[in-house]
């Protein structure tokens, strides 16, 4: 079994980690209802919400065969539950999450995962902007969880499983060149 979308996961909370300084408990992989629950322990403390809503495929090249990685793409949706510590309100600190999660994807638009010790695969951090029917589709499904502020990436191109594509068995053209024979 694959462990790609985990393995992506993690390496998303682990970003966020650096760019928000969060523990990593505080950021919770999984829907914004159980981040929710989580933070209603700690209502003092700031959370992050990494929700990945859909799953779909992508860039299967043309001369690919069954041992290669199929390619996904993984959309996820990064909500602020902010906490109310100090002067600080709700709404103070999940701008400033939001803002945090926005820097760091626009200045690291790549996210590099390893296995084994060696980049597997690189896969690049789109922004998506998600309509008020998209916002309402997934906020309905929250057990009654009220909307928090929320921004919402494309992570694309995930091999599952994250392997090396197979060695092809025939040769690829590496150069071409042309000689001109006679005259013009």
């Amino acid at each position: 079994m694959s462990d790609s979308l985990s393995t992506l996961a993690n390496a998303v909370r682990y970003v966020l980690v650096e760019a928000t300084n969060l523990p990593a408990a505080r950021i919770v992989i999984g829907p914004p209802h159980e981040a929710a629950k989580q933070q209603e322990k700690a209502p003092d403390e700031d959370y992050l919400c990494v929700f990945f809503y859909r799953i779909g495929y992508s860039g299967f090249p043309a001369d690919a065969v069954t041992d290669d990685p199929l390619y996904m793409k993984a959309f996820c949706m990064i909500t602020a539950l902010g906490g109310s510590s100090g002067e600080k309100t709700p709404g103070d600190s999940e701008l400033r999450l939001i803002g945090a999660v926005a820097e760091c994807f626009h200045k690291n638009p790549v996210l590099k995962l390893e296995n084994s010790g060696h980049v597997q695969a690189q896969i690049q951090i789109i922004p998506m902007q998600l309509t008020l029917d998209d916002i309402n589709h997934l906020w309905s499904t929250q057990n009654n969880t009220p909307y928090r502020l929320s921004l919402s990436y494309e992570f694309a191109l995930l091999p599952v499983p994250m392997k090396d594509r197979a060695a092809g068995g025939a040769a690829k053209v590496k150069t071409i060149s042309i000689t001109a024979v006679g005259r013009l």
